[in-house]
């Protein structure tokens, strides 16, 4: 129902983009500004603009639908950097307006170079974050935490976000990546899909990959929010049925990618760390499931043993550092994943990415491996994070 509402305002938006285009190209060069010109950009604007809604509406062709939710997914990210190029011309022209009057002729070649100078920064910028998405990273952290137990290291994945924007491609170089970092123990922090399972790519193939994740103690994940099934518009979702949310096909995934599903439940390693997922709080309220407090998940374990906790959502950090956690780790926050967003989710999360000492424990967020949205990023980066886990006695 958002959707609905934002619908008008995302309208009255893209109108003003498109009328500011036009102005721009329409002082560049007499050409731009005849009637042909201008009905054959606002034709192609609103193909492009509707994509996010005519790839909700398309259910075949599978391609055409595929190509109309990529174009709506990069278009967001395209508006962003346009909307933010067109507010500091806008801004900068009335400075100008200001200092040296209304002059027309002055003020079109002013509005020339500004308006070139712009578009270019937003293709660049745009062009820049399509390539740097599909760039993995390997983050590296060293942890120190208190009392007993064996040293090991603790490959940490989330966001993975397979469908649309997900080739089985990148998801076999991310296990080779983890694989290369020979660890104990492979996390996989929520958001394993994005909300359709239709959408993932050879899913086989993907599957395939993740069951070759080599590693001490096997692969265990938690739920995201993503990890149920809804029609998206726009980022939104639309309230279904909890039978229809709850696609059983997700859950025979992992089976086939031999990855170990633990929902608000623990189980103990052979080196005896104590392993805890939890139920990403999203999820459980649209499947109208319940969610155990920090305090209710791991008062029936041993504190004088590691506990490590799988938490999608980097929430309850003090909470479950009280009830005796050593490590959180989790996902969600992307980072931002687009600038300036990496800026809001430091004001948003107590820990938005990295490694931050929690009273005595330590959380461990990742930027994610996937793209939620726009399949650009900027200021961010798409990541696995390889944790050395040390303690202190």
């Amino acid at each position: 129902m958002i959707a609905i509402f934002l619908a008008p305002f995302y309208i009255l938006l893209n109108l003003y983009l498109a009328r500011w285009v036009l102005r721009w190209t329409g002082a560049c060069h007499h050409l731009c500004g005849t009637k042909g010109f201008r009905a054959a950009f606002i034709l192609l604007y609103a193909l492009i603009a509707s994509a996010p809604l005519t790839g909700f509406l398309v259910q075949s062709p599978y391609a055409l639908r595929q190509f109309l939710r990529q174009v709506g997914n990069y278009w967001f990210g395209w508006m962003l950097y346009l909307v933010l190029a067109v507010l500091v011309v806008e801004l900068a022209l009335a400075v100008i307006r200001r200092a040296r009057g209304k002059d027309f002729e002055q003020m079109q070649q002013v509005r020339r170079v500004q308006g070139g100078i712009a578009l270019v920064l937003v293709c660049a910028v745009s062009f820049y974050g399509m390539a740097h998405a599909e760039r993995l990273y390997v983050t590296d952290y060293d942890v120190t935490l208190q009392g007993e137990g064996e040293d090991m290291t603790v490959a940490l994945l989330a966001d993975l976000h397979l469908g649309y924007s997900t080739e089985p491609e990148y998801i076999e170089q991310a296990v080779q990546a983890i694989n290369d970092m020979q660890p104990d123990l492979v996390v996989i922090a929520g958001d394993i899909f994005d909300n359709e399972y239709e959408a993932v790519p050879k899913p086989e193939r993907i599957a395939a990959a993740l069951a070759s994740l080599n590693s001490t103690y096997g692969t265990y994940a938690c739920w995201g929010n993503h990890d149920l099934s809804e029609p998206i518009l726009a980022g939104f979702t639309w309230d279904t049925a909890d039978e229809d949310k709850n696609d059983l096909r997700m859950t025979e995934f992992l089976e086939e990618a031999n990855i170990t599903l633990l929902d608000d439940r623990a189980v103990t390693l052979e080196n005896g760390v104590q392993l805890v997922g939890r139920r990403d709080p999203s999820r459980s309220k649209k499947l109208a499931a319940e969610r155990r407090s920090p305090a209710q998940l791991l008062e029936p374990l041993d504190t004088d043993r590691p506990i490590f906790v799988i938490d999608h959502q980097p929430k309850e950090l003090e909470a479950l550092a009280q009830a005796g956690a050593d490590l959180d780790l989790s996902g969600h926050t992307h980072d931002g994943q687009l600038f300036p967003g990496n800026l809001l989710m430091r004001l948003l999360w107590g820990n938005a990415c990295g490694c931050e000492q929690v009273g005595d424990m330590i959380s461990v967020v990742t930027s994610g491996l996937g793209v939620w949205g726009p399949d650009m990023r900027v200021g961010t980066r798409s990541e696995v994070v390889c944790i050395s886990v040390h303690f202190s006695q």
